[in-house]
Formats: structure tokens, sequence, C-alpha cells
């Protein structure tokens, strides 16, 4: 009995994991549609998953779509931080993707049709205490600055709220 647990051990798991997908493969696939937010929501996705894989080409559809709105409310920011969210170390991404969190909710912000079905999050135990906002698909909150150690860490907040210093 042991020893065919033993070999059926990694099929199982491997099966689990399949049963599970890949959300930030889903949401790269997604972010082929030419806006700023779906790449955004992608890199959110995959830092969520602490994953680095695919932010090269995330951060350059972001970077793409954002110069198409160059002079709108926000854009700035959302290019300072895509051109570095493309990191190899998770820590300066998730970094970089606060700054484009304070471009994009700036931008939504300002582009009300945008906010139908998102919503702002804060989380104020990260960044070492001074806490972090991200924008994300409604429903339960999945932190990418924080990955699996506080995945579900964050409060939602309305779009007219006044925000949190970060």
């Amino acid at each position: 009995m042991r020893a065919t647990f033993r070999c059926l051990a990694p099929v199982l798991t491997g099966l689990l994991l399949m049963g599970c997908g890949d959300k930030s493969k889903e949401a790269a696939a997604k972010a082929d549609d030419g806006s700023v937010l779906s790449p955004y929501l992608a890199i959110g996705t995959t830092l969520a998953a602490d994953k680095v894989d695919g932010l090269p080409e995330l951060a350059a559809k972001a970077v793409q779509a954002a110069e198409a709105h160059k002079g709108d409310p926000g854009m700035d920011a959302v290019l300072q931080g895509a051109g570095r969210v493309a990191a190899t170390d998770i820590a300066t991404a998730r970094d970089a993707f606060k700054k484009m969190s304070g471009g994009m909710i700036e931008y939504m912000r300002a582009n009300k049709d945008e906010q139908q079905g998102h919503m702002i999050v804060h989380c104020t135990m990260t960044f070492e205490g001074k806490g972090g906002l991200w924008v994300q698909t409604e429903g339960k909150v999945n932190n990418p600055y924080e990955g699996a150690m506080m995945l579900t860490c964050g409060d939602k907040l309305a779009w007219d709220a006044d925000l949190p210093e970060t």
C-alpha cells in the first residue's frame, strides 16, 4: 500500500496542480486586448502567485498601451512603474507595481467607465507597514505585494473613498 501511494503521489500532486490552473498564465493571455488595464491586472495576478515569469512581456504590453494614453491622469506613473516591473527579483517588481498601481487608480478614478467590475484594495501590512494600494477584478482579495504569505490580506475601498497614504 505504501509503495503504491509513493508511486502515485507525484501523479496526484500533478493532477491537483493542473486542476487549480495557473492564474498568471490565464491573466497573461487576457492582456492582449490593447487596454492599459489588462496587462496591469495580469502583472498583479502574476505577482500574487509569487512569480516573475512573463513580466517582461506584460510590462511591454503595459508600456505600449499606456503610451497611447500619454497625458491622461496617472499614465506617467503607470509608464514609470511598467518600465521597472520586469525585474528578475520579485521585491523590485512589487515595488514597481506599487508605482503602477498609484497611476492606475488615478487613471480609473478619472475614467469611471473603467471602474466597472474592478475594485481598489489596500493592505496596511505590506511594505514594512507603510501599506500598498492596487486595483483588481472584483471578488476575493488577491494580494500582489505579499503573495501566498498573505494572499487575502487587504481591505476593499470605494472608488470615491479617501485613500490612505502609502
